[in-house]
């Protein structure tokens, strides 16, 4: 049996692809809104089978274009 070392289980902040409830979680919204925005096509997502993967790019690029808080 080989014994994984500790530094090949890397912690969902230096992960390249994020399931929806990581991405969430890092991006500080609840998962409703990250389903809704890639229903909406505004975050992009990638398939590997059954699973939904969200790069840390996408998601970057996702928070980036948000609007702006109107001045008031």
């Amino acid at each position: 049996m080989v014994k994984r070392e500790s530094s090949m289980l890397r912690p969902t902040m230096e992960k390249l692809g994020l399931t929806v409830p990581e991405a969430a979680a890092l991006s500080s919204l609840g998962q409703t809104s990250i389903y809704k925005a890639i229903k909406e096509g505004r975050l992009r997502i990638r398939k590997y089978g059954t699973r939904t993967i969200i790069t840390r790019t996408d998601l970057a690029s996702f928070l980036e274009n948000l609007p702006d808080e109107p001045e008031e």
